[in-house]
C-alpha cells in the first residue's frame, strides 16, 4: 500500500458558511425527519442542557462515561482577557441526567489553550477510582505547528499543573488526540505528529501512563503515516490484552481511506494495516474529518465514518463491523446521504444490550444540523436519522455517549459570532 503527501487545509470545512454552499443537498428520507415526526419518538429526548454562554463561544463538546457509570462533559470557553490563538480555557463537569443539570465545573488547563479545536479538541478520559486525565493542543507561533500538554485530577480534586505530553523539542505540529484508559487503569495516548516531516504525511504517535494519566513514558511512533488531520480512535479488546487504533491515511492518487492497526502486547509493537473500507474518496487538502470506533460486549467492533465517495451518489454517513477484532471489516452500509463537499463529522457508541447509537452531521434547510440513528441488537439495519438540533442555528462536532439508562447527545451550537454547547439526554431503548 502506498502512501503519499496532501497538500493545506481542506476549506470546506469552514462549515459557517454552509449555507453559501448548499442548497438542497441530498437527504435520506430520514435527514427530512423533524422532531415532531412520530419516528423521533424512538429516542424521547429531554429538554436540552445549555452549557456555556454565547459571548464566551463556548464549543468543543466531549463525552465519557467512566467504568462506574457516571458520565462526565468537557468543552472550551474564550478566555476575553487572552490573545492569539491560545485563548481558551477547559472544563469538565459531572452530568446529572435526573435533574438535567452539570455539576460543579473544573478547569482542566492552567493557562489559556487552543480554543475552538474543531477535531483538534481537549479530550479526557476517566478511571475506575473516579480520576480524570486530560490532553489539549497548545497552537505554536509558527503555522501548523503546536504542542500537546496533560493534566490529571483525582475524583472531584483540582487538576494538575500541566505537563508537555510530546518529549520533543522541534517546531512541529503535535495534534488531533485519542486518550483512552485500558482495563488496568493504564491511560494510552495517541496522535498525530509531524516531529519527523514525513513525506507521506504525519505519523502516529503513542504514549502511555503507567499512573494514571500523571505522568507519561517515551513518545514512540506506531505507524509512519497518516492523514495530518484526522483524529485517531481507539478501543481495547481481550479485557485489555489487544488495542485496536483507527485513523485515516493517504493512498496514491490522494484516495483518503481509514485503517486500523493492531497490538497485542500492550502497545508495544503493532501490526499491519487494515483498510476499514475502499471507499476511493479523492480529496487534496485536509478533511478534519476522522472515523469512530467502539467495541461491543463480545468484542465486536463497530464504525461509524462519512467519506465524499467515487461519486456525489457515493458520498455519506457509512457503518461496518468486525467480528473478529479488526483482522477483517464487512462491506459498508449507507446510514444516511450526505452532501459531497461538505465535512461531515460522526461518532457511534454502544449501550449495555449492544444497541448502537450513531450521531452526525447533516444538511437541512441550507444548515448543518445534527441527526441521531440507532440500531437494535440483532437487526441488520438501521432507523432512520432523526433530527435532534434546533432548525434554526448551525450546529456542529456531535458527540455520544451512554451509561446504564440514558444516551447522551453533545455538540456546539453557533449563532452569529457566538456559540454554546448543548446536551441532551433520552432514555435507552428499551428502558
Amino acid at each position: 500500500m502506498r502512501l503519499r503527501n496532501h497538500p493545506g487545509l481542506f476549506a470546506v470545512v469552514l462549515l459557517a458558511g454552509i449555507s453559501l454552499l448548499v442548497s438542497g443537498c441530498g437527504q435520506t428520507s430520514g435527514d427530512d425527519t423533524g422532531e415532531d415526526t412520530p419516528l423521533s419518538m424512538a429516542l424521547s429526548f429531554n429538554e436540552p442542557i445549555l452549557v456555556g454562554a454565547l459571548e464566551d463561544s463556548a464549543s468543543d463538546a466531549y463525552l465519557q462515561t467512566s467504568p462506574e457509570g457516571e458520565v462526565f462533559l468537557s468543552w472550551t470557553e474564550i478566555d476575553q482577557e487572552a490573545e492569539g490563538h491560545n485563548n481558551g480555557n477547559a472544563f469538565v463537569a459531572r452530568v446529572n441526567p435526573d435533574g438535567q443539570q452539570l455539576g460543579e465545573p473544573r478547569q482542566m488547563n492552567g493557562h489559556p489553550i487552543s480554543g475552538n479545536g474543531g477535531e483538534n479538541l481537549a479530550k479526557f478520559t476517566l478511571g475506575a477510582d473516579g480520576s480524570v486525565a486530560a490532553v489539549w493542543p497548545v497552537v505554536g507561533a509558527e503555522h501548523h505547528t503546536g504542542d500537546l500538554e496533560v493534566s490529571y485530577a483525582e475524583r472531584d480534586g483540582a487538576f494538575s499543573s500541566p505537563i508537555p505530553l510530546n518529549d520533543d523539542q522541534e517546531v512541529a505540529k503535535h495534534g488531533y488526540t485519542g486518550i483512552a484508559t485500558a482495563p488496568d487503569g493504564k491511560v494510552y495516548a495517541a496522535w498525530l505528529d509531524g516531529r519527523e516531516e514525513v513525506v507521506e504525511g504525519s505519523e502516529v504517535y503513542m504514549a502511555i501512563s503507567e499512573d494514571g494519566g500523571k505522568t507519561y513514558g517515551k513518545n514512540y511512533s506506531i505507524s509512519p503515516a497518516a492523514c495530518h488531520c484526522c483524529r485517531p480512535s481507539m478501543v481495547f479488546l481481550d479485557g485489555g490484552e489487544t488495542i485496536v487504533l483507527s485513523y485515516r491515511i493517504i493512498e496514491e492518487g490522494n484516495v483518503r481511506n481509514h485503517v486500523v492497526i493492531r497490538s497485542t502486547d500492550g502497545g508495544e509493537t503493532f501490526g499491519d494495516l487494515v483498510r476499514i473500507s475502499d471507499d476511493g474518496w479523492v480529496s487534496h487538502g485536509c478533511p478534519h474529518a476522522g472515523i469512530s470506533i467502539v467495541a461491543d460486549s463480545n468484542d465486536g467492533l463497530h464504525a461509524v465514518w462519512w467519506t465524499g465517495g467515487r461519486s456525489e451518489e457515493e458520498a455519506g454517513i457509512y457503518y461496518t463491523y468486525s467480528g473478529d477484532g479488526g483482522r477483517s471489516f464487512a462491506p459498508r452500509q449507507l446510514i444516511s446521504e450526505a452532501p459531497p463537499y461538505i465535512v461531515m463529522h460522526t461518532q457511534v457508541t454502544v449501550d449495555k444490550d449492544n444497541t448502537l447509537y450513531a450521531t452526525w452531521v447533516n444538511v437541512k434547510d441550507e444548515k448543518p444540523h445534527i441527526f441521531v440513528a440507532h440500531r437494535r441488537t440483532g437487526e441488520e439495519e438501521w432507523s432512520e436519522g432523526y433530527q435532534v438540533s434546533d432548525g434554526t442555528l448551525h450546529n456542529f462536532f456531535p458527540v455520544v455517549t451512554v451509561d446504564d439508562q440514558n444516551v447522551y447527545v453533545a455538540w456546539t451550537e453557533r449563532k452569529e459570532e457566538g456559540s454554546r454547547v448543548k446536551l441532551r439526554t433520552a432514555p435507552l431503548l428499551g428502558s
